[in-house]
């Protein structure tokens, strides 16, 4: 079975990235609940402004550093975002990156929340619920951040699209075909395969194509040796 696509090849990032995303969804966001959806809501968050591309750019560590945006993360620098080893030391254990990398890296529970929240490209922290207004969403009320702000028509559409493709299986170039013989581990020997390519035997019979095969070699040996006995004889073409 083909494998299903993740974020990071529906959105075309580096793995860096997807770490970066991991640790600043793990430490911006509320853990709890189940699949911890408000990490799933602040990695939604982060890919609706890389859509956007006016908060820092299109490379999820730019957008992590940009001025005055993800307290969590201000202290720690891009190559430390960059960093797994990093992120298993700042999230608690290698087993609590790669659950928390999971969920950001996973298009089903990302797409919800960025579906949910509009596609919300600001937020505000759990400090802050006095501030919250109609229309603005949380993921875990009470503990969570709460989003607003959410990208408008193409933007959003595009997002959206991304998210829908997560069911599709992940597709590659088709493969050259086989080199013949390649996967049966044909060990005939040149003058054999030679001999069935060209049509000199009809059935792979080993003294046949080999009598066949070296004629035709033989052949081709006579006829370039005796183009060339003009250029030894007379090599300055006189």
């Amino acid at each position: 079975m083909a494998p299903r696509r993740t974020v990071q090849n529906l959105f075309g990032l580096k793995p860096e990235e997807v770490n970066a995303l991991t640790v600043l969804s793990g430490l911006e966001g509320f853990r709890g609940g189940k699949n911890s959806p408000d990490v799933a809501a602040v990695a939604a968050n982060a890919l609706a402004r890389r859509l956007s591309g006016q908060w820092g750019g299109k490379d999820i560590r730019n957008i992590a550093k940009a001025p005055g945006q993800y307290v969590a993360v201000d202290n720690y620098s891009m190559s430390q975002l960059s960093d797994p080893t990093f992120g298993a030391k700042v999230l608690g254990g290698e087993a609590e990156f790669n659950r928390l990398r999971n969920i950001v890296n996973n298009p089903d529970l990302v797409g919800q929340q960025f579906n949910k929240s509009k596609g919300a490209q600001s937020f505000r922290g759990v400090s802050a619920y006095g501030n919250k207004k109609p229309g603005d969403y949380m993921p875990v009320p009470g503990q969570s951040n709460f989003y607003f702000n959410g990208l408008q028509g193409d933007l959003y559409n595009k997002g959206a699209s991304l998210f829908s493709q997560a069911g599709a299986p992940v597709t590659g170039p088709t493969p050259p075909p086989p080199v013949p013989g390649a996967e049966t581990g044909d060990r005939r020997s040149v003058e054999e395969i030679l001999g069935s390519a060209l049509g000199l035997a009809s059935k792979p019979g080993l003294d046949v194509v080999n009598q066949q095969a070296s004629s035709l070699l033989g052949s081709v040996k006579n006829a370039m040796i005796k183009s060339l006995i003009p250029s030894i004889i007379n090599p300055l073409g006189f």
